[in-house]
């Protein structure tokens, strides 16, 4: 019954994706119509040019790119038709596009010590704080979240999907199968990554095909001083350049998929 129902869910939100145009990845419309600096650095309020998701009963709203949403739906409906029949962990969204107010929100928040990291900020300078929150999270307008491509699934934990966790089985059927409708975990393992960037996150995925060309244009922007984070937020001062390499150090994988083979 609860597989019934779940992939009933799957059927309407997969209503909204039908009758909509097909998006090509071109120049023209990678930014779906909005400015390009906007939209790279998430300064645009959902829904705007995003599609609702919808995954679970009584799930919080959630948004991505309407063609990540059609990828993605078409690889949860092959996970649940060939996972055990035992198996009773389903993919949902515990994340997905988050604006730069937002992101700006979870940024500060730890910066100034209201949200509790794994060691306390008390008596660290500002440039101690700064890594500490880098480990995991984002500075405002350089997440990947701001794209409507990448979403965090399940749970925030590593150990959710390793031996022993609720999650092992998704995550190795998703490290299988998940480049063929063109997702990549962003965030592998830092020894794969040249020691750079954010700690691994087993939880986050990104639509390669669009975000790859994403973090190309966002790159040039920051080199070129179009993308400007100065004064936008608490420690931007502090991140200053380091930003180029948390959002350049992305799985090699990530890369090599150019469009879903299925």
């Amino acid at each position: 019954m609860l597989r019934t129902r779940y992939i009933s869910l799957l059927l309407v939100s997969l209503f909204f994706v039908c009758g909509e145009k097909p998006l090509k990845t071109s120049q023209t419309d990678l930014y779906l119509g909005l400015d390009k600096i906007s939209y790279l650095t998430g300064k645009f309020n959902s829904p705007g040019p995003l599609a609702p998701v919808i995954l679970e009963e009584n799930a919080k709203d959630h948004f991505l790119r309407p063609d990540v949403k059609k990828a993605l739906h078409q690889m949860v409906n092959d996970f649940e038709d060939s996972k055990p029949a035992t198996y009773k962990q389903h993919i949902f969204l515990v994340s997905s596009f988050r604006n730069f107010s937002h992101q700006k929100g979870i940024w500060e928040s730890k910066f100034t010590g209201k949200k509790v990291m794994r060691v306390p900020i008390k008596g660290k300078t500002p440039e101690e704080i700064t890594n500490l929150i880098l480990e995991f999270s984002s500075a405002p307008g350089t997440s990947r979240h701001h794209w409507g491509t990448d979403f965090d699934i399940n749970a925030l934990d590593n150990s959710y999907f390793e031996e022993k966790g609720k999650g092992k089985i998704l995550y190795d059927w998703l490290k299988q199968n998940a480049s063929k409708y063109g997702f990549c975990q962003p965030y592998s393992r830092l020894s794969t990554r040249n020691n750079k960037g954010y700690q691994e996150e087993k939880w986050h995925w990104s639509y390669a095909p669009i975000s790859n060309q994403l973090t190309k244009e966002w790159v040039k922007g920051f080199t070129s001083g179009e993308i400007r984070l100065d004064g936008s937020f608490l420690g931007a001062d502090v991140l200053g350049d380091r930003a180029l390499d948390f959002v350049r150090s992305i799985n090699p994988d990530c890369e090599k998929i150019q469009n879903p083979s299925l």
